[in-house]
């Protein structure tokens, strides 16, 4: 069979990789049991019924260029919920709620604002709406008119024409539209025909006068997650807004995803994203959503001069980039067609999940999320002979080691053994070689299944010698073990420590801990750790798991442990927010003990985005998180990365944050 290569959207970041019918990833994809189609365009995977973990590049929803900056504020005033239209002498008309003490707060006097240019704003005028208050004050111009869509205090919607398109002074008409309802916004199709849209995603056809109200119920769209289970909840939804794009109707709702508690980025109260479905009517039949525009807030659409797409940015949450001030960006309307590769993961995915086949995202000029926002990728060489076509990495483990080199490890290449870089800097990282190429034999535990995956492995320097804790992704007689230097050296050559022709267990993501009394200990999945004995080559003591409290897991996967003063430091990988393809963020969770064994406090996020990486040692002393980027917001996606991290010990508590630069 000819080879065949999946293409590339060139968006930043970009990924292409290919399968032979040889090459171990194409087998390992029948063996998952997902349909291959042959056909005129090549390899295609059809839908499988579980979703994969690998990130995809093609279709973040925030992709940074290298030279991205924060999103600045149109100007400075106190300001949420921004609107913005286009009139009919191509200047830009603004309206928002005004902002106090962190919310948007009611009152009986709108602004409007007007700029020539989308830089320089002069308020325009002052309306005194008293002595009703409201919020949300939203501007359009729609055929031939300028209106106002508002939401009353209480509840209840009105809606306001000016007479003529001369802002500054021409009169209005005011009419209520709704008893209830709140946060509205008004729609006009092609055919002339106006819809009023209001906050959690309701819907109505209004009358050939709107200011005659509704010319029908409103039909309220259900806000479903794309990939989102049961575990999924949405709070918060509001400032819904109709648009319709290349043809099709797209619904934007603002809300917050949360997933057993924790929103996205691991935040308990969550963050404010706009969320995006498609549909072939403006009141009907919407596809599920997913996240288009990360800690945006309420928003609406425009377009400018010359018909690109742009959407306001409101910001409220704790990680946005721009809070309580007006701010915009160009929207990117990325191709969602081609099957992309999940990049540590076998075969190619269909972008199922973007119905109308186009992906909305914010510019990628542009950086939207404090702290972690800001976090770039570490470049590294590619590893030879890998069939992607470009660097990459996942599971990113960073070890500082006593020759003064920092070594990077983790699921790389083609996952047929373990690759080895090293830094002097952390500044790029250079390809060593492949330190272990295991044995072809059939007979060895981990060739079991033929089509395994190498995958996590992490280096550490413990007790005058080099090892390297690994896993396989499937295997009959295990799936996790440990590897020793034979040199002493951290390129190898390494062997198995373990003396029996078995995996450990059928876990995965295996660790190793040194405490300070000398023992050693293998670490492993979501928080199992075992004694190894003297000389590492086996066991003392039955396996135990580390569970915070509360009785909830730290994480699901990646448990490292660290010990930082006198606390022991459990970390582990989580989804918030949702899963792995319902936009949730993979993030770096800890729980604190001041005894091994326990007991271990209630898990918070240490590091969003972070997920399955590790807290190292720089040569300062500092103390750093490794990251690789596995979700569609994180700050890059399959690339080395590291932030410092604070710590704050106050004696009864060690609150461990980031410290990425803005």
């Amino acid at each position: 069979m000819r080879k065949q290569t999946c293409p590339s959207l060139g968006a930043a970041g970009d990924v292409r990789f290919a399968l032979t019918a040889a090459s171990p990833g194409f087998q390992t994809l029948r063996s998952v049991g997902m349909a291959i189609l042959l056909g005129g365009f090549g390899l295609a995977p059809a839908l499988h019924l579980f979703a994969q973990h690998g990130v995809i590049r093609e279709y973040a929803a925030l992709a940074p260029q290298p030279n991205a900056v924060a999103l600045p504020p149109l100007f400075d005033a106190p300001l949420t919920d921004i609107s913005i239209t286009v009139g009919p002498d191509q200047a830009y008309y603004l309206a928002g709620t005004a902002f106090e003490n962190g919310a948007g707060v009611a009152r009986s006097a709108v602004d409007l604002w007007r700029s020539a240019d989308r830089r320089n704003w002069v308020k325009l005028r002052t309306l005194d709406l008293g002595p009703a208050r409201y919020l949300s004050p939203e501007i359009h111009f729609l055929g031939g008119a300028f209106w106002l869509a508002l939401g009353r205090e209480g509840g209840g919607t009105e809606l306001l024409r000016f007479a003529n398109t001369n802002l500054a002074v021409s009169p209005y008409e005011k009419a209520r539209i709704t008893a209830q309802g709140a946060n509205p916004s008004l729609f006009r199709d092609d055919d002339g025909t106006f819809y009023w849209v209001m906050g959690v995603g309701r819907i109505a056809r209004l009358k050939s006068d709107p200011l005659q109200g509704l010319a029908a119920e409103p039909v309220e769209i259900p806000l479903q997650v794309a990939g989102g289970g049961k575990e999924q909840t949405i709070e918060d939804r509001h400032g819904a807004f109709l648009a319709k794009i290349n043809g099709k109707y797209h619904l934007f709702i603002t809300a917050r995803m949360k997933k057993n508690g924790l929103g996205r980025t691991g935040l308990p109260e969550g963050v404010l994203d706009v969320f995006a479905a498609t549909a072939d009517r403006p009141d009907a039949g919407y596809s599920k959503f997913y996240v288009a525009f990360p800690h945006a807030g309420q928003t609406t659409l425009f377009r400018d001069e010359k018909g690109a797409w742009w959407a306001t940015y409101s910001g409220q949450d704790a990680r946005a980039i721009v809070r309580g001030k007006p701010a915009a960006f160009r929207v990117e309307l990325v191709p969602a067609t081609e099957p992309r590769w999940p990049i540590g993961f076998a075969g190619l995915e269909e972008p199922k999940r973007f119905a109308a086949g186009l992906m909305l995202r914010p510019d990628t000029a542009f950086i939207y999320e404090r702290g972690m926002g800001f976090a770039k990728a570490v470049p590294l060489d590619k590893a030879p002979g890998q069939r992607a076509e470009v660097p990459w990495i996942r599971d990113t483990f960073i070890l500082y080691a006593p020759d003064g080199f920092y070594y990077l490890i983790g699921t790389s290449g083609n996952m047929d053994g373990i690759n080895l870089w090293r830094s002097a800097d952390l500044k790029q990282f250079s390809f060593v070689k492949q330190v272990w190429t295991p044995s072809s034999d059939p007979s060895r535990w981990y060739n079991d299944h033929p089509n395994r995956l190498f995958w996590a492995p992490e280096i550490h320097h413990l007790k005058g010698n080099y090892w390297i804790a690994f896993c396989i992704s499937a295997g009959a007689r295990g799936k996790n073990s440990l590897l020793r230097s034979v040199s002493g050296r951290a390129e190898g050559p390494y062997e198995p420590a373990f003396p029996q022709d078995q995996g450990v267990d059928q876990h995965i993501d295996s660790s190793l801990f040194l405490d300070d009394d000398g023992a050693a200990y293998y670490v492993w999945q979501d928080g199992l750790i075992r004694k190894l004995n003297a000389a590492m080559d086996g066991f003392e003591g039955e396996a135990q798991k580390l569970v915070p409290t509360d009785g909830q897991r730290v994480g699901y996967e990646g448990a490292t442990l660290v010990k930082i003063g006198p606390w022991y430091v459990l970390t582990a990988a989580e989804w918030n927010g949702g899963g792995n393809r319902s936009d949730g963020t993979y993030d770096m969770m800890y729980a604190i003990a001041k005894n091994l064994r326990g007991p271990y406090k209630p898990r918070r996020v240490a590091v969003p985005h972070a997920g399955h990486g590790v807290l190292f040692k720089d040569k300062a002393g500092r103390w750093n998180a490794a990251l690789f980027g596995n979700d569609r917001t994180a700050p890059f996606r399959a690339m080395p990365g590291f932030v410092p991290v604070s710590l704050q010990d106050t004696g009864d508590d060690l609150i461990i944050e980031p410290l990425a630069r803005e």
